[in-house]
């Protein structure tokens, strides 16, 4: 409820008095919390064998053009340029929820870091499909950096810039839910986005 009124009152709000620059830091906000509040649900689910995976196969064109359709009054508030590269026939199996919060958290924080750029490409990658979000932010910190070897490592928990590796947790987790063939997924993040911004990738076998 809270969000949808914000984006009702950031359509009628007046440019001109700063009235939209508050509300979309309101809406910033409020979609992180909610993202935090349902990652800690899905975590606890998960953790405690009450998840059921859902696997369908889905256009990941489609679903990738809907998740960044969510953010569309954030990234056109701050004049993100946004990229979208995926081939439209390309299909693959998925549990839809679950990857959709790992987008929104991924996305939602992009929101708060890149410059003005966000970059979303699929590809297939030794049988797996391979989304990387990238943008020309400053990049990950050192300590939140993973690689494929070292993705189970406990990350540093800060609480003076608020960063808990919640949302790296989740996309852990989500990852790894999805297996085919004696295969696992993963997440890895480096600094390999625009001209050295952050990057993002989940794998999907």
């Amino acid at each position: 409820m809270l969000l949808n009124s914000v984006d009702q009152a950031i359509t009628t709000a007046d440019k001109k008095d700063g009235a939209n620059s508050i509300l979309s830091q309101i809406q910033y906000e409020g979609k992180r919390v909610n993202d935090d509040l349902v990652g800690l649900l899905a975590i606890y689910r998960i953790n405690n064998g009450q998840y059921s995976i859902n696997i369908e196969e889905y256009s990941v064109a489609d679903f990738l053009e809907e998740n960044l359709a969510q953010h569309e009054s954030m990234i056109l508030h701050r004049n993100i340029e946004k990229e979208l590269e995926c081939n439209n026939d390309l299909q693959w199996f998925f549990d839809r929820d679950l990857i959709t919060g790992v987008m929104s958290n991924v996305i939602n924080n992009l929101y708060k870091y890149t410059k003005d750029k966000i970059l979303i490409s699929t590809s297939i990658k030794d049988n797996y499909l391979l989304i990387q979000i990238k943008d020309n932010g400053p990049g990950y910190p050192e300590n939140m950096l993973v690689t494929h070897e070292n993705t189970d490592k406990e990350k540093s928990i800060s609480f003076e810039n608020s960063n808990t590796g919640l949302g790296l947790y989740f996309s852990r987790l989500v990852a790894e839910l999805h297996k085919n063939k004696g295969k696992n997924g993963y997440i890895t993040t480096s600094n390999d986005g625009i001209d050295g911004g952050g990057c993002f990738s989940i794998y999907l076998p």
